[in-house]
């Protein structure tokens, strides 16, 4: 696959950029697949590295060429030299979030399934390393089952596909749509005063190094918070200047309405965590950005691989 080099710049001050892409899967067992998929961490990092490393022997901390090099910008998770952004943000995120197929996958759907793939800010420059490793992923022996990506498309705001390539790569990089966070708000339609939240896959939040088992709207919310503003911090020359303690406190004062979340096992300990849907009130005015983003990069632990994934509709009347 030929590198491609996409000269994404922040859309204006303050802001920043994403791409939403919609990858369409061959396999012999698309039900496997999908079981396996949210598992593929430590194997995609290694393909994806694979994919552009010239130094394969070099430990990547000492190597020279660190700072110019494509995987040590996605998956370095270099913190930061100020202080006061350290100890707000911590360490950053990876900057970018698959979604996969929710379980079980039906056999109607055939041979193949379609799985998302965002990638956030400075990483933009290199989705064809991320797409080379994930091909290369499906490729090995890491994958338990014959896969291969068919189709590769970009959604824009209203969700429509604009295709890019196929298996091969991206052929039609100008159809590629770069996704504002200030667009991406002003396509939402929503209510700040009561919504419902249904989570696509289980959320997995941790308190004292255990599994939260109950769905907390003040915790969902500072998670999200916390992982959206160091997105847009590491990746997005973005720096929120809101007032998040007062953030928090908006948020401890929502109250769930109507409440159906359970603990779901999951397929193993890595995907067990919280399911399910709810409805809420509250003053949610200065919440909205952070819930509205969080909706394309995932909560909570193992966002990354498909995990924290939920939507937002507005509340219902009582």
């Amino acid at each position: 696959m030929g590198r491609l080099f996409f000269d994404v710049r922040v859309s204006e001050p303050m802001e920043f950029n994403l791409v939403q892409l919609a990858l369409t899967i061959r396999s012999e067992n698309v039900s496997r697949l999908a079981l396996c998929l949210p598992l593929t961490a430590g194997s995609f990092a290694s393909a994806c590295r694979n994919a552009v490393c010239r130094f394969p022997v070099r430990v990547c901390d000492s190597c020279s060429c660190r700072e110019s090099c494509p995987w040590h910008l996605v998956f370095g998770q270099t913190l930061t030299s100020d202080p006061a952004e350290l100890k707000r943000h911590q360490k950053p995120p990876l900057p970018f979030v698959f979604s996969f197929p929710g379980l079980p996958v039906s056999a109607a759907s055939g041979a193949e399934i379609q799985c998302g793939l965002v990638v956030v800010g400075q990483a933009i420059q290199h989705i064809d390393m991320l797409l080379e490793g994930f091909s290369e992923f499906l490729a090995s022996d890491s994958c338990p089952v014959s896969a291969e990506i068919t189709g590769i498309a970009s959604r824009d705001y209203q969700g429509a596909l604009q295709p890019l390539g196929d298996g091969g790569g991206i052929s039609r990089p100008e159809n590629l749509v770069v996704l504002s966070s200030t667009g991406l708000l002003e396509c939402h339609v929503r209510d700040d005063s009561t919504m419902d939240i249904r989570l696509l896959s289980p959320l997995r939040l941790f308190e004292n190094g255990h599994l939260l088992k109950l769905f907390d709207f003040s915790r969902f919310a500072r998670s999200l918070m916390r992982r959206v503003s160091a997105l847009a911090y590491y990746y997005g020359a973005y720096e929120y200047t809101c007032d998040f303690k007062a953030l928090s406190d908006q948020a401890n004062a929502v109250t769930c309405t109507d409440g159906h979340f359970t603990l779901s096992s999951g397929t193993g300990r890595k995907q067990s965590g919280v399911t399910g849907y709810g409805s809420f009130r509250g003053d949610l005015s200065g919440l909205m950005s952070f819930l509205v983003l969080g909706m394309y990069v995932h909560a909570g632990k193992g966002a990354s691989f498909g995990m924290g994934m939920y939507e937002l509709s507005s509340g219902r009347e009582e």
